[in-house]
């Protein structure tokens, strides 16, 4: 026995050691325990209760060989680059198809609705309303059964794909109904068989990618919500054109269910269902990929579905606190997404020019999408995102209300405007679903908080198509108060949630500072795939709907300068002042780095400083001026 500088204990264990030399991932073997200070570190008691990755990185029959060739790929930035290239083509394009037409899918009824269904199947009343709300309600009944099936199952990508296809199959069959009931029934089962796809798109984008890279991906698949509009109007556009002894309405869902067969069996074909899982990967390619998100701390997914996790799921006011978010998002989808050409039309315009006036509000959405996913990751930053999308609807909807009072337009052009501002808010669900990709752990919890998450987004949905009162078109007062009240409720609950896991993380530091440095290395190691929940793994991070960024420590010497390249930092130059408590000034050359760009840069830690950290060498930690 020795002991270390820092003064832990250490056995020198020569079957170990030997062992570990043979098999390089053996460190990260949660059941086998280590000495460290007060005992052994042992963090799972079987590879069922650890994570997929482990089982295939331990049992691996080359394991030296493979990790060998997976640090290579890693180590060269042309092979890594091309690494995240081949996952991005394998995964990127299945996702974006599959979520285009989830949310096409169940939007069709929207475009019916001026093509003709609302008269052909003798809806009166309620009855249109009241087929939005039973999509949602087969989603509500449905989500949680269909995610932990999903887990059991374990082959996500061949239980979407199945799901696609049946679900293609019924809106195929909306076109022989012509009756409220027969309709109620096949948009009920349709809700049934699309619960499944957002969070599933959310576990596999957690396996995938590293958490610095999740909010672009979530938005790639996303904005498909809005290219639906814009594809989905031109289409319904179309085909409100052709003369046929069938209806245009029937021919629309016959038309877009077939294309939904099709995609779903390319699915269960070419998407894989975990880095494990994919054939089209080398054995190195995958050990690459997994230990590229080992920082995540999230693994990839177990079979074994954990009463304990699912508990701790429910105990987790931060799993409801997104789920509130959620319910206030999603009322106001539930009105828009079904009355967004209804209330064009009580705007002045025909049914036709309604439908076509949905393509310019989605490129509206595809903009502020892309733009949201890239800003969360350029600036690390969710919450203040987030009210960059609820803002402007918000605005929107308070026109709507004060440009078409009673339901008699005032400003036909203006309320074209507000209705466009209108698309803006669906970016803040997309960051909800990048939030429960990149802050929750535990498999079994995740799925749990995922369907929690899409319950909400029903319940919420449900909510929606009933702020639209038949009894008050063309006017629909309750519905556009309904949207500027929940959103403006929304904005307090994210600002709730960034501050919660401010203390949340604070909480991890101080037990982290009681640790040795030995220990916290060799619990890191163990807790990577151990399939610990985010409350169990101490180096786990809670992110403030914000993503991970080192605090940035300026060296304590007066010869050594920080150049920090400010043009590229902040829109805005002011006088530059002398950092109060620094011993040293921040240049870039020209222009002395404000007090109030420094206080911006420690808070956000701009990713343009990384160039310059890396080529001072500063290293990365708490500052401590």
């Amino acid at each position: 026995m020795s002991r270390s500088s820092d003064g832990d204990t250490q056995v020198q264990d020569p079957e170990k050691h030997s062992a570990e030399k043979e098999n390089p991932f053996a460190s990260l073997d949660g059941r086998k325990g280590s000495v460290v200070e007060n005992g052994e570190i042992i963090t799972v008691e079987s590879v069922k209760d650890a994570d997929e990755a482990l089982s295939f990185l331990e049992n691996h029959p080359r394991a030296a060989e493979i990790a060998a060739e997976g640090n290579a790929i890693l180590e060269d930035p042309k092979t890594h680059k091309k690494l995240i290239h081949k996952i991005d083509r394998t995964i990127a394009p299945l996702l974006a198809a599959v979520y285009f037409l989830q949310y096409l899918d169940k939007t069709t009824l929207s475009y019916t609705a001026v093509m003709g269904i609302r008269t052909d199947a003798h809806l009166v009343g309620q009855d249109y309303s009241n087929l939005s709300m039973l999509f949602y309600v087969g989603f509500l009944a449905a989500e949680f059964p269909t995610q932990y099936l999903a887990q059991h199952i374990s082959k996500l990508g061949v239980y979407l794909g199945i799901n696609i296809m049946l679900w293609g199959v019924v809106l195929a069959l909306h076109a022989a109904c012509s009756s409220f009931a027969s309709l109620a029934i096949v948009r009920t089962l349709l809700g049934i068989f699309e619960s499944c796809v957002a969070p599933i798109l959310v576990l596999i984008i957690a396996m995938w990618y590293k958490k610095s890279e999740q909010g672009r991906r979530v938005s790639w698949f996303y904005v498909c919500n809005s290219l639906t509009q814009i594809v989905g109007g031109l289409i319904a556009y179309g085909v409100s054109f052709t003369h046929s002894s069938l209806a245009t309405w029937r021919i629309f869902y016959i038309v877009i269910g077939g294309i939904t067969v099709l995609v779903g069996f390319l699915v269960t074909l070419y998407l894989p269902s975990s880095p494990v899982q994919a054939v089209r990967f080398s054995d190195a390619e995958k050990v690459a990929v997994l230990l590229r998100v080992k920082s995540n701390h999230s693994g990839t997914q177990n079979a074994h579905i954990k009463r304990a996790q699912v508990l701790s799921a429910f105990k987790d006011p931060r799993v409801w606190l997104v789920a509130l978010s959620t319910l206030l998002s999603s009322i106001p989808n539930g009105g828009i997404s079904n009355f967004s050409s209804i209330l064009l039309t009580t705007f002045g315009y025909t049914s036709q020019q309604a439908l076509a006036l949905s393509a310019p509000s989605g490129a509206v959405g595809v903009v502020f999408v892309l733009l949201v996913g890239w800003l969360s990751d350029k600036w690390n930053d969710r919450s203040a995102v987030m009210l960059i999308c609820i803002l402007p609807t918000i605005l929107g909807a308070g026109l709507m209300i004060g440009l078409d009072p009673q339901g008699i337009p005032t400003n036909k052009a203006g309320l074209l405007g507000a209705s466009f501002l209108t698309g803006t808010f669906g970016a803040a669900f997309m960051l909800l679903l990048a939030w429960n990709a990149s802050n929750i752990a535990g498999h079994s919890k995740k799925v749990t908080a995922n369907a929690l998450t899409l319950v909400a987004f029903a319940v919420g949905n449900i909510l929606g198509t009933q702020t639209f009162q038949n009894s008050e078109a063309p006017g629909y007062i309750s519905g556009k108060v309904s949207i500027v009240a929940t959103l403006g409720v929304l904005c307090f609950v994210v600002v709730g949630l960034r501050v919660w896991n401010d203390v949340l993380n604070r909480r991890k530091e101080r037990v982290l500072e009681g640790m040795g440095e030995r220990e916290r290395e060799e619990r890191r190691e163990k807790s990577a795939f151990a399939d610990l929940t985010d409350g169990e793994n101490v180096f786990f991070r809670f992110f403030r709907l914000v993503e991970e960024r080192p605090y940035l420590d300026v060296i304590k010497n007066e010869k050594k300068r920080l150049r920090v390249p400010t043009d590229k930092l902040f829109p805005f130059k002011c006088p530059g002042s002398k950092i109060a408590g620094s011993k040293e000034m921040l240049k870039d050359g020209r222009r002395n780095l404000t007090l109030v760009s420094y206080m911006l840069m420690v808070f956000q830690l701009h990713p343009a400083l990384d160039p310059v950290i890396e080529r001072d060498g500063i290293e990365r930690g708490m500052e401590t001026d």
